[in-house]
């Protein structure tokens, strides 16, 4: 039996028993085998979905369905069969009775999915409209370090300008939290120069007096990298490009 509720996309729920497969299982083993587990599911509001081994009794896992993909696989003959996906996760198999029960579920945990993204967006937008106070300039660069004979790949990294301390710092995501993974300290700043890089046109070298490092960043496009070089040089004022 299986029961669903729909207002919202924001607001859906459907529940029923299913059959499930632990991801440590490579191949998709027949119903009979001890492989599959007939457990309760619950697909909230909340985006999270429940299993348990009863209906009422307590919940055996939770999945937060942020960053999951779900596929239909339909390459195993006379059975419907989901996966749940999520990268450096185990995998979740859920088995069906009909095509039809199968994509009411695929539809339901795919608008839970949307909604997950929708709202770390919307936590994204909150948080940088806030930290937007503190910082001059944010966006996505690819940069590399050279010092000395040492030579660094490409990396795509966010950076931040931060108005109070004059640093550049970059972070590997763009909700910019915790520890960055560098920075750069504008006042050590000696120089900027445009140039253009065999594989990144839009590129920039930035040579510090301190260290004698050499910054290589690259841009998505020229207006990008020129927004960079004025909110640069409104501190670096002594750096000439």
């Amino acid at each position: 039996m299986m029961t669903t509720q729909e207002n919202t996309t924001q607001n859906l729920s459907v529940d029923g028993f299913l059959y499930k497969q632990s991801s440590r299982h490579k191949t998709i083993k027949k119903r009979g085998s001890n492989t599959w587990k007939k457990r309760y599911f619950k697909l909230t509001n909340t985006n999270k979905l429940y299993y348990s081994t009863y209906q009422d009794s307590k919940p055996l896992a939770v999945l937060d369905l942020q960053d999951y993909q779900c596929f239909h696989k339909d390459d195993v003959k006379d059975r419907y069969i989901l996966r749940l996906f999520k990268p450096n996760k185990k995998s979740l198999f859920l088995e069906f009775e009909s095509l039809e029960q199968l994509k009411v579920w695929k539809d339901h945990i795919q608008k839970a999915i949307s909604n997950c993204s929708r709202e770390l967006s919307l936590q994204n937008n909150k948080l940088l409209e806030k930290r937007n106070l503190n910082y001059l300039k944010s966006g996505w660069l690819n940069k590399k370090g050279y010092k000395g004979i040492f030579k660094s790949k490409w990396k795509r990294r966010f950076f931040v300008l931060n108005r109070k301390d004059f640093i550049l710092y970059y972070y590997k995501t763009e909700r910019f939290e915790g520890k960055s993974q560098g920075s750069i300290n504008l006042l050590d700043i000696m120089s900027l120069n445009k140039t253009s890089f065999n594989d990144e046109p839009y590129g920039l070298n930035i040579a510090l007096y301190s260290s004698k490092r050499v910054y290589k960043i690259a841009a998505d496009s020229q207006t990008e990298l020129q927004s960079w070089i004025v909110a640069i040089q409104t501190y670096a004022t002594n750096a000439y490009i």
